[in-house]
């Protein structure tokens, strides 16, 4: 069974490597590409989605923060999404 909070790590952690190789592209775009990449079901392929989205809405809303950063918040928000989800 997959652990959600790692999905969602590794979709958010791919979705901000694909922005930085390709910086023009657009979040469908990106979104696409984690969905045929996220080896989950159910919720937890939902969540890593969600999470790969807040990741780039706060890449968009701030370019010059660190991905490091973005992740923390996404991790910090783990319990949240998948809240929102179920």
């Amino acid at each position: 069974m997959e652990n959600p909070k790692l999905m969602m790590m590794v979709a958010a952690g791919k979705a901000l490597d694909y922005k930085n190789r390709k910086p023009f592209a657009g979040s469908n775009e990106i979104i696409q590409n984690i969905v045929m990449d996220i080896k989950a079901n159910g919720n937890a392929k939902i969540s890593a989605i969600a999470a790969a989205n807040r990741a780039l809405k706060y890449k968009e809303e701030n370019p010059k923060a660190l991905d490091k950063e973005i992740m923390q918040k996404v991790m910090n928000e783990t319990t949240e999404i998948i809240e929102s989800i179920e």
